[in-house]
């Protein structure tokens, strides 16, 4: 895995509150299992750190199965994520390279599921996704999963449909996609974070690519 490094002021963020960082307070593996953390604290300018990872320029593919077990934070203002982008983003940019988020969880809104997808015509607060209400989503592990072939894109949480989309050539999910994990604070999607929030930790148990 590789790290984004910053607050994505550059284009890839979401006014957010966090700057991504490397750092084993922020991104560590402890007994076996992956934890991002977010930690309130003042750091080059932002009020939170926390850890972006990726695949990026190290494994891609091209259809199959992902499954990725996890355990997400609650606390108002955190916002997980596990997700792909098209290969070919800095060639074409966002959205034309695709997007598919596996899981994002909200916690203002928790136990509710998002999956999502990202493509010209359908990006920002008008992409082409669903949600599910699962339970205990930060207090147990899940199984999020994304099956993805040439005629369907399919997401769900513990074997139940999220959202799933019949794929053409007309939308970009047919090329090379990497993989990234993230725990981000607020941001336009986040919402605002309580105050008495200082942070929160998503747990990754194993993540798979099956082909």
């Amino acid at each position: 895995w590789g790290y984004d490094i910053g607050t994505g002021s550059g284009g890839w963020g979401n006014a957010e509150l966090q700057y991504y960082t490397n750092r084993p307070e922020n991104v560590i593996v402890e007994g076996g299992v992956l934890k991002i953390k977010s930690i309130r604290e003042n750091f080059s300018g932002s009020t939170f750190t926390s850890a972006r990872i990726k695949t990026q320029g190290k494994f891609d593919f091209k259809y199959g199965k992902v499954e990725a077990k996890a355990k997400l934070p609650g606390g108002v203002g955190t916002w997980a994520a596990i997700w792909a982008l098209g290969s070919d983003i800095n060639t074409v940019g966002w959205p034309a390279c695709g997007e598919i988020d596996i899981m994002e969880h909200l916690g203002r809104e928790v136990n509710k599921i998002y999956g999502t997808l990202h493509y010209p015509g359908h990006s920002g607060g008008n992409a082409d996704g669903n949600t599910r209400m699962i339970t205990n989503a930060t207090t147990e592990f899940h199984i999020y999963t994304l099956e993805w072939d040439a005629a369907q894109i399919k997401i769900s949480v513990d074997g139940q449909q999220v959202h799933s989309v019949a794929n053409t050539a007309a939308i970009p999910f047919n090329h090379n996609f990497f993989l990234l994990m993230n725990l981000a604070m607020g941001g336009n999607f986040g919402g605002s974070v309580d105050p008495s929030v200082n942070g929160g930790t998503m747990e990754v148990d194993y993540i798979r690519v099956y082909q």
